[in-house]
């Protein structure tokens, strides 16, 4: 049913054998995994030395031939050959019920992107945890706008699934692209496949944060900048962009509509801690449900064993 996309570059053994952890222990058991590790060898942190006690047979380990983020998942992907391609970093980690819920979704929507909330913090027990990943309001937004809340709030890419077809047939992952990449895939998926994408008010799992993961690896990055790759950031500014929008709809969205996505996209990127309009970066931190935080968000985001039993 579902073939799972591990990217790894030297990644922290105990925070992958965690992640892999977290599918294998899943509830719903038809899954592959597909890990592709990009570690150089002047690196000490291979896939293959991580989990050489792992004898789980739905477990491969593939040597990256390429380069970049992008061009490791197009690998992993490459691989398999189930309906659904799941995605998980290598420090994140899923709800043990993630697939048993998407399951019964999947049956019963046939969706071709599924996204969901995550926790955000150094683990699940943290005290100081964050919501990331899921859009208030987002039946105000039209479904062909919708790309546009993610191009200026990401997903969190540890919660998405794609349906194979789907994404094969707008290509995949963008290798001359990394930083930014999953987001310029998500983008081209909802400008595709508005009508079949849908997103699930609840938490899947964890987005850890720590020192060493790949957005904060110098080595890495370097590593992308040398070989050719582009930071797919954004070139125009948020008002911009949203002018652009507005002149390409043909008159068919009242100004009450465009202030209101204006409205709810800026209360979003508000709360984030890179509020600035002149700053191109935004990691969006909202603190989860139940946490005072003083910010704009109010719309309840369901544990999934609330979801799955209430």
């Amino acid at each position: 049913m579902f073939d799972v996309i591990i990217p790894t570059y030297n990644s922290n053994p105990h925070y992958l054998r965690l992640a892999v952890d977290s599918v294998l222990n899943q509830s719903y058991s038809d899954f592959q995994i597909y890990i592709c590790d990009g570690t150089p060898e002047r690196l000490p942190h291979k896939a293959e030395e991580s989990l050489k006690d792992y004898t789980d047979s739905r477990i491969t380990i593939i040597r990256q031939t390429g380069i970049g983020p992008s061009n490791a998942r197009n690998e992993a992907l490459s691989k398999g050959n189930n309906p659904y391609v799941a995605l998980l970093d290598g420090d994140d980690l899923w709800d043990e019920r993630k697939l048993e819920y998407l399951v019964s979704f999947i049956e019963k929507k046939n969706p071709k992107m599924i996204w969901s909330a995550v926790k955000m913090g150094e683990d699940e027990n943290s005290n100081n945890l964050f919501r990331t990943g899921v859009f208030e309001e987002l039946k105000t937004t039209a479904f062909e706008h919708r790309w546009f809340r993610v191009f200026w709030c990401p997903l969190a890419t540890s919660s998405i699934v794609f349906e194979r077809n789907a994404l094969v047939s707008i290509g995949a992952w963008d290798e001359k692209k990394f930083m930014g990449e999953d987001t310029d895939l998500n983008v081209r998926m909802l400008k595709e496949f508005s009508l079949d994408s849908y997103q699930v008010d609840a938490y899947m799992g964890l987005y850890r944060t720590h020192p060493s993961q790949t957005t904060q690896n110098e080595d890495h990055y370097h590593e992308n900048v040398n070989a050719g790759l582009k930071w797919a950031d954004r070139t125009k500014m948020f008002v911009e962009t949203l002018e652009d929008l507005k002149n390409n709809s043909n008159g068919n969205y009242t100004q009450d509509y465009w202030d209101k996505l204006s409205e709810v996209v800026q209360n979003h990127r508000i709360a984030s801690h890179n509020p600035a309009e002149t700053d191109f970066v935004n990691y969006i931190m909202m603190r989860v449900d139940n946490i005072p935080n003083g910010t704009k968000f109010s719309e309840k985001i369901y544990e999934l064993k609330e979801l799955m039993e209430g």
